[in-house]
């Protein structure tokens, strides 16, 4: 009877789990011999007995789930770390609680009808939780933007996720004698791990905001860079009638070559303001309202791109990644008064680069970020965390340098758009 009690909580579990993962990960086959295998391999894992002083049983397990969710799951692989974490901390802290509890009714010579009460109970209980814990799972997957989280969040997820399985694993490996306890430890490690998926909730809907709020400060900027261009033309237009006058002087006197040399200045100044660099508009605004902000401040920015085709890639991250790294280098105030800005495609990728010397030491934390303290460190430091994470949900890689007085962010995108989710 405790064997077959546990076989129908176990396939109670391993039915729920099986049907709420694929709300997170995409299932690399959607032919019915693997769905079949996939649920069969997770029975399996589910039957095994989380028993007091038994740990290997539990680390032979999570072992056998982190290799089922490798098998018959696909995607980034810190994505299927975190959530085969955070499903087995669900499976090992339920195992635990039904060992747990039919060893608590069977301790003393339970009677047979009492004993078909209490297993009717626990049927219903793990029905009834497994029912909204499915439900709630699917809600927050659906409403969440699971491709905002970066490396490092999911790194963060996988973190809180093992907090429930230590705590059951060191419950296992040194069980109180008190069944109270022992059972009272296995409900608090399953409510942890229920109470990880509105965390990821929450983190997903940071991630979003933080997501959006980038846009729209890209947005932002794009706008000004072209309401800053009308105004810089609104101002030639209106001295063109000066310069009409200043050209026809010229060649009255018969100074053609002071007139050629004043119309090649005017059309230069035109040419500055609409500068074509790439074929994405929304790239050309924001290098050219750079390029301007730095004018005032008298640096020079030296931009040299060489993109052939049309950009595949995000415009927003991409934007992200030029606005905030050109915002840092122009604050950072270069002795040479000189910004170097080079962006460049091939078949594959789409390779960025900026660099500008710099005077002072630049400091960093101890986790090697860099530090926010003036002059020089908060300059670099601002928007870097934006930069980065903009690379990261465009699946890019990027490497930041401080070598020889030479501040350099060379940053490598994939062509083919943002990564799914």
């Amino acid at each position: 009877m405790r064997m077959l009690l546990y076989v129908v909580l176990s396939a109670i579990l391993a039915t729920n789990i099986s049907e709420a993962i694929p709300s997170f990960l995409s299932p690399r086959s959607d032919k019915t011999w693997a769905r079949i295998l996939s649920v069969v391999m997770l029975c399996i894992i589910c039957m095994f007995p989380i028993v007091p002083e038994f740990t290997l049983t539990y680390i032979v397990s999570s072992l056998l789930f982190a290799l089922y969710m490798l098998l018959f799951f696909r995607d980034r692989i810190e994505k299927i770390i975190a959530f085969a974490v955070i499903f087995f901390s669900v499976i090992g802290s339920w195992s635990f609680l039904t060992v747990s509890w039919i060893e608590a009714i069977l301790v003393s010579g339970t009677p047979l009808w009492l004993f078909m009460i209490t297993a009717a109970l626990l049927v219903i209980f793990a029905l009834l939780y497994f029912s909204i814990f499915r439900s709630y799972s699917s809600l927050v997957s659906s409403s969440m933007v699971l491709s905002s989280f970066t490396r490092r969040m999911w790194g963060y997820s996988t973190i809180i996720a093992l907090s429930p399985s230590v705590l059951v694993l060191t419950a296992v490996a040194n069980p109180p004698k008190n069944h109270l306890l022992l059972s009272s430890i296995a409900i608090f490690a399953l409510f942890a791990s229920t109470m990880v998926f509105p965390l990821i909730h929450q983190m997903g809907r940071s991630a979003k905001l933080s997501e959006e709020n980038s846009q729209l400060k890209a947005r932002t900027e794009y706008y000004q860079g072209i309401e800053s261009q009308q105004e810089e033309i609104r101002k030639l237009k209106h001295d063109l009638m000066n310069h009409f006058t200043v050209i026809a002087t010229y060649l009255d006197l018969g100074e053609n070559d002071k007139a050629i040399s004043y119309l090649k200045e005017i059309g230069a100044s035109f040419s500055k303001l609409t500068e074509q660099y790439t074929s994405s508009t929304l790239i050309n605004a924001i290098l050219n309202a750079k390029a301007q902000k730095a004018n005032t401040k008298g640096l020079e920015i030296e931009i040299k791109a060489d993109v052939s085709v049309p950009l595949s890639v995000d415009e927003t991250e991409l934007c992200t990644l030029i606005s905030n790294s050109l915002d840092n280098a122009i604050e950072a105030d270069p002795p040479d008064r000189k910004i170097c800005v080079e962006i460049a495609d091939d078949d594959s990728m789409l390779y960025y680069c900026i660099s500008n010397r710099y005077e002072n030491t630049i400091k960093k934390n101890r986790d090697g970020s860099f530090a926010t303290s003036k002059p020089d460190s908060q300059n670099h430091g601002f928007g870097l965390r934006n930069i980065k994470d903009a690379v990261a949900r465009l699946n890019g890689k990027i490497e930041i340098e401080t070598d020889g007085g030479i501040f350099r962010i060379y940053a490598e995108v994939p062509v083919t758009g943002r990564e799914n989710g």
